[in-house]
């Protein structure tokens, strides 16, 4: 090949080559500065985010309101729900003064109850029930309530037990003055709760009607106080019910008797009730008072051929002490009833038990009661009602 064209040729593929690298270059260039720019896009995007949790966070601290909704929370919705239970289980022999005697072993309580707090404001509550040879299963409570966080007052609204009396007791039996005066309702309750005071009132359209009405015309008021210090405390409740007739244990009886006599309800009949607890180092005293403020028509509720004007106390005294490394009470209690024959309740009862917590959240009780019937000129048997011996095997959840 000729020299000239040898050169010729080589200095022409080098120029060709050359101009081929340099666009390749440019184009790798310009490709790194499009994937800086897409970083510098994403790095800028995360620092809002950064940004804007710093400036929830800071919210959250400074205004402790501003919480996560149910949901939202890394724990998820059931960190807001608690649900909780109680399971009893009963072995009881009776010895009447009169007749054979019996026993039974009964599931008494099974209750299982879920609350849920919705929002700051808002929570709700639904209680089922079951008692043997007693309630079948049924919803007992369910209410919504609304509280002011940060402030005194509140409002409940739903079927719920209204505040009108305590009925405390660390017997296995429920005191008398819980037949007389428990009352559930479909009620709407408000009130104030603030430095140990509590207080408000409640209204409901009571299952008795007056004279056939249909109304919300019932209604109440409750307030007590109470203070805890050092090893020392005492509560103090004061309740009012324009118609204790609507109590569960007086309503059935008083519903009976006026479709026999085939009467309207005559007119609501007030009740009152008052309750004290005082608890000093292991000692714990309770005394509590229920009672009609008038008497029922005789075709109502009646007693020696009149109304009857049903009441009912109990004075009871307990002691928390250690048994064999186990937590334990002891207690005795003296009640009496007035008038309240005609609600199959006994004239007195004296009872004593002692309970121990077996295990965590597990206690088992034992229980003795004696019963007095009303005198035949009352219109009771005359004698004893007999000796009552409970055991009790009763868990927490």
């Amino acid at each position: 090949m000729n020299r000239h064209a040898l050169a010729a040729a080589v200095a022409t593929a080098f120029s060709c080559t050359g101009v081929t690298a340099a666009g390749a270059i440019d184009d790798e260039l310009a490709a790194i500065k499009a994937r800086l720019r897409q970083l510098e896009q994403h790095v800028h995007a995360q620092n809002e985010v950064i940004r804007e949790k710093d400036r929830q966070i800071e919210a959250l601290v400074s205004n402790p309101r501003v919480r996560e909704q149910p949901g939202q929370s890394s724990g998820g919705w059931f960190q807001h729900v608690e649900i909780g239970g109680a399971l009893e289980v009963e072995a009881g022999y009776n010895d009447p003064d009169s007749g054979g005697s019996s026993s039974d072993i009964s599931v008494a309580t099974a209750e299982i109850g879920v609350t849920a707090q919705i929002n700051d404001w808002v929570a709700g509550e639904i209680t089922l029930l079951y008692e043997e040879d007693d309630t079948d299963l049924e919803v007992d409570v369910a209410a919504i309530t609304i509280a002011d966080p940060d402030g005194p007052w509140f409002v409940s609204a739903g079927q719920q037990y209204v505040p009108f009396g305590t009925y405390e007791t660390n017997l296995v039996s429920d005191p008398l003055t819980l037949e007389i005066g428990e009352t559930r309702e479909t009620a709407i309750v408000g009130g104030i709760e603030s430095g140990g005071f509590v207080g408000g009132l409640y209204v409901f359209n009571g299952d008795l009607a007056r004279r056939g009405d249909d109304q919300i015309d019932a209604f109440g008021a409750f307030a007590g106080f109470s203070h805890e210090g050092g090893n020392h405390g005492f509560a103090v409740n004061l309740g009012y019910i324009s118609d204790i007739g609507d109590a569960d244990g007086l309503q059935d009886t008083i519903q009976d008797n006026i479709n026999t006599a085939v009467v309207d309800y005559d007119d609501h009949v007030a009740g009152v009730t008052l309750d004290a607890k005082v608890a000093t180092g292991p000692f714990m005293f309770i005394a509590e008072y229920t009672t009609a403020v008038d008497s029922f028509h005789v075709n109502e509720l009646a007693f020696k051929g009149s109304g009857a004007q049903p009441s009912a106390f109990n004075l009871e005294a307990g002691y928390s002490f250690t048994l064999v490394g186990r937590d334990a009470t002891v207690a005795v209690a003296y009640q009496e009833t007035d008038e309240a024959v005609a609600l199959g309740l006994p004239e007195k009862r004296i009872a004593a038990a002692i309970s121990v917590d077996v295990m965590e959240n597990t206690a088992v009780s034992f229980e003795w009661a004696h019963d007095d019937d009303y005198s035949a000129a009352d219109g009771g048997t005359g004698t004893s009602g007999g000796d009552t011996v409970t055991a009790q095997l009763a868990v927490e959840f």
